[in-house]
């Protein structure tokens, strides 16, 4: 089971999710800034992250903190579901 440790948003558009905390590492996917990531671990500059669609690593510099009740999730039909910060979150 997959342990969510801390709600985390892409802060860069794109953010590069890698399968290894390295630059040199192959590319998972990337990310438009404002997409929803999950912690569930912490190796220094790097967070292993899952997110709607996949799992790996992200440079920690890409990401940004949320607390849960600062998102809203947003979803229309035939589009994947969005996260957004909400307005009064901090």
């Amino acid at each position: 089971m997959i342990m969510i440790h801390t709600h985390l948003i892409a802060s860069h558009s794109p953010t590069t999710i890698y399968t290894e905390p390295s630059e040199q590492s192959p590319h998972v996917t990337e990310v438009s800034e404002g997409s929803w990531l999950g912690e569930v671990e912490s190796d220094g500059a790097w967070i292993k992250v899952i997110s709607i669609d996949c799992e790996g690593w992200v440079k920690r510099s890409d990401t940004e903190r949320v607390p849960p009740m600062g998102l809203h999730a947003v979803w229309s039909p035939g589009k994947p579901i969005e996260y957004r910060r909400l307005s009064n979150a901090s």
